[in-house]
């Protein structure tokens, strides 16, 4: 397996002698149509991803994505950054890349999200694999449970020396174990470390008794567990989101292309929110995520028009928005990042700060060169709304996550 590191925006050639051999860059091409929308934007002889990061994986060949807000991160620290962001927004909680001894600059994306899984897999496996009972009927020689008399009256009419039984067997062939175990198989193929490989294959002798989930079976979600399953929620998370990344070639049954891909859009609104949460709550104020929603204008019938859904909004107590938040998980390459803001950006806060009366408007974005956090870019807006648009940035650390943003939530 060949593994290629890349960068979101960045371009990666292909041809003899390039990033991409011929028969890769028709690979990926291939698995264009299961990956997200828009994951890729081809050139001429050339193809990049966009806001996409993680892992894609073809014939042969694993691409990881990472992101890169200033040129002077490695790669390790780039994986780091991303981490502490899907930690934070609770996509991989409390994952710990420094003590995993796998967080170097020779460690893909794909291998720290497998060794999170098989970590909180091993650790739910030190209090014992789930079990549940299950009904089963069988013919005995004596009795179990209770005698089923229909049963016993159609199969066993003239054999009377044989029973008809009816009884609760705890087992460990259930649901949730299956979807556990088909995960496992998955990563075993998709691991490219050896050591990790072999703990894998250590865990998956537990679910020796288990089998696997059937072609077409989904399997329970972790909304679906019951209260004795309810520890393994964030497991079964962690298996659905390796397993829905796996695509099939429907014609020749093997596996065609595997990705874990993460919208760095969203991403980074999700951790601003999980950063910003703790601070409004104690300034007494309620944070909402894509809303509150309201047309921007209505029709002479009453119909709105362009619905708006602020990313961050935080709220008083009667509901109303004292603080309007965007999140912009873009790169500034100016001096001055007020000359940096696009026209777009700037109607889209001027719109918000008209239709939710809203004084104080916020872009804000990831720390990087031009945006140190801590330092704040004001812009008045003119017209009959007395709004400012405010610029902050979130500093994104590996190892500790400050956010200076106190200031946003003052009048």
């Amino acid at each position: 397996m060949r593994q290629l590191t890349a960068y979101e925006h960045g371009w990666l050639e292909f041809g003899e002698g390039r990033d991409l051999a011929p028969n890769e860059a028709e690979a990926l091409a291939a698995a264009d149509s299961v990956l997200p929308p828009g994951c890729l934007q081809w050139g001429h002889r050339r193809v990049k991803f966009t806001q996409f990061c993680g892992v894609v994986q073809v014939d042969g060949l694993q691409v990881e994505v990472l992101p890169k807000l200033t040129p002077y991160q490695t790669e390790a620290q780039q994986r780091d950054t991303m981490l502490t962001m899907l930690t934070c927004a609770g996509d991989m909680e409390a994952i710990d890349t420094l003590g995993a001894e796998l967080a170097t600059s020779r460690t893909t994306l794909l291998d720290l999200f497998i060794h999170h899984f098989a970590h909180l897999l091993e650790h739910q496996l030190q209090q014992g694999l789930l079990r549940d009972y299950r009904d089963i009927d069988d013919t005995l020689d004596q009795v179990r449970g209770r005698i089923d008399l229909v049963r016993q009256q159609r199969e066993n009419l003239f054999k009377p020396q044989r029973l008809a039984c009816r009884y609760s067997e705890l087992i460990a062939d259930i649901p949730v174990n299956r979807l556990l175990h088909s995960a496992l198989r998955l990563v075993i193929s998709l691991t490219t470390s050896p050591l990790l490989a072999q703990q894998l294959h250590a865990l998956r002798m537990r679910f020796s008794e288990v089998g696997t989930l059937a072609p077409r079976e989904r399997g329970p979600t972790s909304e679906q567990l019951n209260r004795m399953q309810s520890r393994y929620a964030k497991l079964v998370e962690l298996a659905h989101m390796f397993l829905d990344g796996q695509f099939l070639d429907a014609r020749s049954g093997r596996q065609q292309a595997f990705s874990l891909l993460f919208d760095m859009n969203r991403l980074f609104e999700r951790y601003a929110a999980s950063r910003l949460r703790p601070l409004a709550r104690r300034r007494g104020l309620k944070l909402l995520e894509q809303g509150p929603r309201r047309y921007l204008g209505h029709e002479a019938s009453g119909r709105g028009r362009l619905l708006m859904k602020p990313d961050i909004s935080l709220l008083d107590e009667s509901g109303l928005p004292v603080v309007i938040l965007d999140t912009k998980w873009k790169h500034i390459e100016r001096h001055d990042p007020l000359a940096a803001l696009s026209a777009t950006d700037l109607y889209q806060m001027a719109a918000y700060a008209s239709a939710y009366h809203c004084e104080s408007v916020v872009l804000l974005y990831p720390e990087q060169t031009f945006l140190p956090a801590g330092k704040a870019y004001s812009l008045q807006l003119a017209g009959s709304v007395k709004s400012k648009v405010l610029l902050q940035s979130v500093t994104i650390d590996g190892k500790t996550v400050n956010i200076r943003i106190e200031e946003l939530l003052s009048p």
